[in-house]
């Protein structure tokens, strides 16, 4: 199936969403902050990228807008996750800086599996 990059500063959901993802037969590779990200993003060649919004040093807003700058990575679908109480600024945001959809936390895991199809199905 798909290489999927989580990023999450929390061990916990990053090892939760590991697991369900793999179930699903995905390969997984794990960042646990933006910088991470950014580098194990160019060397793994992920088909997409799962990833949080409130992290430290660098957010997930930052870090998707830097990815996208990127010519290696600006291809690479991203999906943000938000703990926000106010989706539509998360959402407008999101979409300023590229990311394909938002999700709230915890991830619907049902919801992940439907964007997961529409945006890895093949050309």
């Amino acid at each position: 199936m798909a290489r999927i990059l989580v990023v999450d500063d929390e061990l916990l959901l990053r090892v939760m969403l590991k697991d369900a993802l793999e179930a699903a037969g995905h390969a997984v590779v794990l960042a646990e902050n933006g910088p991470v990200a950014i580098d194990r993003a160019k060397t793994a060649r992920p088909d997409l990228i799962l990833m949080d919004i409130m992290m430290p040093d660098l957010d997930g807003f930052d870090t998707c807008k830097a990815m996208k700058a990127d010519s290696a990575l600006t291809g690479v679908p991203v999906i943000l996750i938000s703990a926000t109480t106010d989706p539509k600024v998360v959402v407008d945001r999101a979409k300023q800086v590229g990311a394909v959809a938002v999700l709230p936390k915890p991830v619907p895991m049902d919801q992940l599996k439907q964007i997961l199809v529409r945006v890895l199905k093949p050309a």
